[in-house]
């Protein structure tokens, strides 16, 4: 799948204190994945790429509205590209059902013994 890209976040941002101190995060595919601060939202399309937005995102045009950051990765030959999983079964659930919320540091799960 990839490597995990840590401090993904704006140009004008310092990645180093971002790294130190992750704001957010999200849980793709059983895999923890940072995020910038003001991520509230993540989401996939209908091709399985996964994005994430500071508001809630609306679906138009059959694909999600233009305000979308992609969750990206470096790849196995050290490339930064878009995460993307396989979509779920359109039969148990559609690609419009796959917003979630952002999770706090805070509020993340313990690790089980």
């Amino acid at each position: 799948m990839g490597v995990i890209r840590q401090g993904l976040l704006a140009p004008n941002h310092n990645n180093a204190v971002a790294e130190a101190h992750p704001e957010k995060y999200a849980m793709i595919a059983g895999q923890q994945i940072e995020l910038p601060g003001d991520a509230r939202f993540y989401f996939q399309d209908k091709r399985g790429c996964w994005f994430w937005s500071t508001r809630k995102p609306r679906v138009k045009d059959d694909d999600w509205t233009p305000n979308k950051n992609p969750v990206q990765i470096n790849n196995e030959r050290g490339y930064l590209r878009c995460l993307i999983t396989p979509s779920k079964d359109s039969r148990s659930a559609s690609w419009q059902d796959t917003v979630m919320r952002v999770i706090n540091p805070d509020h993340m799960p313990l690790a089980m013994p």
